[in-house]
C-alpha cells in the first residue's frame, strides 16, 4: 500500500497555533487579574524599543488660571515651600524650581506626582496635607514663573540687563507678624507639613521631641538655633529644613509650647 506522506508544516503549523492560543490565554488571564498600575506619561522618558507603557489612571492636569496661580503662590509659602527652595522657588537649600531642570520632569503632571507623592531624600509627600486642588494650585504656581535669566551652575556671566539670583532669605529677617496661638502658628509657618503632636508624619512627632530634651537646661536655646538653622542626623537622614521666615518671638513661643508638651 502507497503511503501518504505529510509535509512538515502540517503538523508544525497546528502545534504553533495550539502553543500561541494558550500563550494567549494565559496572558488575558493575567491581564485581568492585575490591572496596569496607575501611573502618569513622562514627558522626557524614552520607551524601549519604542513600545510605551500603558499608565492606569493617567493624571492630567486641568487648566491653570491666574487665580490658581495666586493661590499656589500663598500656599507655596503657607506650606513653608520656600524654606528649602527659596522666595520665589528661585532655590536656597532644596533645587530651583523656576530655573527649567527638573530631576523626576518638569511636565506639570510630573510636578504634580512630586510633590503629592514626595521624593526621596526629603522632599515630603504633601497630598495628604493639602489635596488634589492644594497641589495643583502650587504646580499652576511653579509653571506661572518666567525662568531667570541667569541660571547659577549654567551661566556664570551678567550683564546690566540680567538680574543676579534672587538673595537666600535672610535668618534675621523677622516682619512678619505673630499668630495668636502656637497651634495658629504651627499651620502658618508650614510646621504641619512635617510635623505633627503625636505622632511621626516626615520629621518625629512634638510630643517625642519634648520628651528627648526634657530636662535639659540648655534646650530652649538649642532647639531654637536648629529650628531656625535647619539640621540632620538626630532623627534620621530627612533634613530639617531651615525656618527663617519665622519671627524670633513667635520662634520662642514656638519652642517653649514644643517643650511644655507630655
Amino acid at each position: 500500500m502507497e503511503r501518504t506522506r505529510i509535509a512538515p508544516w502540517a503538523v508544525v503549523l497546528p502545534l504553533a497555533l495550539t502553543a500561541c492560543t494558550q500563550q494567549g490565554d494565559k496572558n488575558a488571564t493575567s491581564a485581568g487579574a492585575s490591572a496596569p498600575p496607575p501611573g502618569i506619561v513622562y514627558e522626557a522618558n524614552v520607551p524601549a524599543g519604542g513600545v510605551a507603557p500603558t499608565p492606569g489612571g493617567v493624571i492630567k492636569a486641568p487648566t491653570f488660571t491666574a487665580e490658581g496661580a495666586k493661590s499656589g503662590e500663598t500656599l507655596f509659602g503657607s506650606m513653608n515651600c520656600d524654606g528649602c527652595h527659596g522666595g520665589g522657588a528661585v532655590g536656597w537649600v532644596g533645587p530651583s524650581l523656576v530655573d527649567g531642570r527638573w530631576r523626576y520632569g518638569g511636565a506639570p503632571e510630573e510636578i504634580f506626582s512630586s510633590v503629592y507623592y514626595g521624593r526621596p531624600k526629603g522632599m515630603p509627600a504633601y497630598g495628604g496635607v493639602i489635596g488634589e486642588n492644594g497641589v495643583w494650585m502650587i504646580v499652576a504656581y511653579l509653571k506661572s514663573q518666567a525662568t531667570p535669566s541667569v541660571v547659577p551652575t549654567t551661566n556664570y556671566e551678567t550683564t546690566d540687563s540680567a538680574a543676579p539670583p534672587a538673595a537666600a532669605p535672610d535668618a534675621g529677617h523677622t516682619t512678619e507678624t505673630s499668630a495668636a496661638t502656637p497651634e495658629q502658628m504651627l499651620t502658618k509657618y508650614g510646621c504641619v507639613a512635617c510635623h505633627a503632636v503625636d505622632h511621626k508624619v516626615v520629621g518625629p512627632a512634638l510630643e517625642d521631641v519634648s520628651k528627648k530634651y526634657h530636662g535639659q537646661a540648655d534646650a530652649l536655646a538649642h532647639l531654637s538655633v536648629k529650628v531656625r538653622n535647619g539640621g540632620s542626623g538626630v532623627w534620621g537622614d530627612i533634613p530639617m529644613t531651615p525656618n527663617p521666615q519665622v519671627p524670633d518671638a513667635d520662634l520662642q513661643t514656638l519652642v517653649k509650647w514644643v517643650l511644655a508638651l507630655k
